[in-house]
This record gives structure tokens, C-alpha cells and sequence, in this order.
């Protein structure tokens, strides 16, 4: 039975490079699944979290750790493996039986091409939303990043940019506006 009384909201944080530039034998991994659940009811946000995830197949670089604050020690010591942290969002969140939006669709693609690498079952629901593209064909206009989509109504970011759970969150806030107008 598929549940319609929540939104589960995420943001995806992956290792990086500056300037895109991949180093030779790694590749681009998630270490962060950022999460919560919209109440679409009254737009109140619950359970927001953070899976740190460690990489395997990739190190932290020092612009990634710029970026995120995700640091390889802080992995080492409170990451858990890919396949954990998708069985246990699947697990908490009822993410099967629920929609689930990110804002763009780097979130959906990499956790895709991930657990289908891993042999991962995918944690999530085939019913996505991305939001970028909601705002943009409501609007007609070009897809602009989510601070500045915040920005321009007037929403206030909490947390910190690139942190998984806080962009999650402002997502979902951001989300809720955008469905109730």
C-alpha cells in the first residue's frame, strides 16, 4: 500500500575533486545520505539524519572536506557501509511505500548507479520528485540552485550548504512552499 501522508526528502553528498577532475583509480562515491520526512498535512519536518557512508572505492579529498566537512577520519569512525545505510533507511523512513524528493536529479541518479553497482536493493520508491524541474516548469524559468531558490522566496537556509541532513531539510521546506502555493 503506497502512503501519501509524508514526502521523504534527501540530499545526496558525494566524494569530489576540484575542478570535477577524477584521480585515477577512484570514482565518485556517496558518503552522505542526508534524509527526513515532510508531514504534508501541515508541512512540519521530522526525523532528520544523517548516514555517513564509507567509501570504498574513493578517498575524501582535501576540496571535498572544503566542501562538506566530511573529513576520511570522521568516516572511519562513525560511517557504516552503503548496503546498511539504505537497508536502514528503508527500514526507519518506509521508503518503499513513499514518495521521495531531492532537489535535482544527482540524488536519485547516483543512489541508482550505486546500488546497482553494489547489488544494493534500492531503498526507494519508483515515484520521485524532483523538485528543480517542478519549479522550473511552474515558473518557465532555468533551474537555479537551491540557496538561491531559497533566496528567491524567502526562505532562511538552517544549517550549513553541503551538509546532507541540512540540505534534506531545506529541501523539504522549500518543497512544502512550492506544493502549497
Amino acid at each position: 500500500m503506497f502512503l501519501y501522508d509524508k514526502v521523504i526528502v534527501i540530499d545526496i553528498e558525494a566524494t569530489c575533486w576540484e575542478k570535477g577532475q577524477i584521480p585515477e583509480n577512484q570514482k565518485r562515491e556517496i558518503i552522505e545520505i542526508g534524509i527526513c520526512k515532510l508531514n504534508m498535512s501541515d508541512g512540519s519536518i521530522e526525523d532528520k539524519r544523517s548516514y555517513l557512508i564509507k567509501p570504498t572505492q574513493s578517498e575524501v579529498s582535501e576540496y571535498c572536506t572544503e566542501l562538506t566537512g566530511i573529513t576520511s577520519e570522521k568516516l572511519e569512525k562513525e560511517g557504516i557501509s552503503f548496503k546498511e545505510a539504505c537497508s536502514n533507511i528503508k527500514n526507519r523512513y518506509n521508503s518503499l511505500q513513499r514518495t521521495y524528493a531531492g532537489y535535482g536529479g544527482f540524488d536519485k541518479s547516483i543512489m541508482e548507479s550505486q546500488c546497482k553497482e553494489f547489488d544494493v536493493k534500492f531503498p526507494f520508491s519508483e515515484t520521485y520528485l524532483d523538485l528543480k524541474v517542478l519549479i522550473s516548469l511552474m515558473t518557465g524559468e532555468k533551474p537555479i540552485g537551491l540557496l538561491k531558490e531559497l533566496q528567491t522566496r524567502n526562505i532562511e537556509f538552517e544549517g550549513s550548504n553541503h551538509n546532507g541532513a541540512d540540505d534534506a531539510f531545506n529541501t523539504a521546506k522549500l518543497l512544502y512552499q512550492v506544493l502549497k502555493n
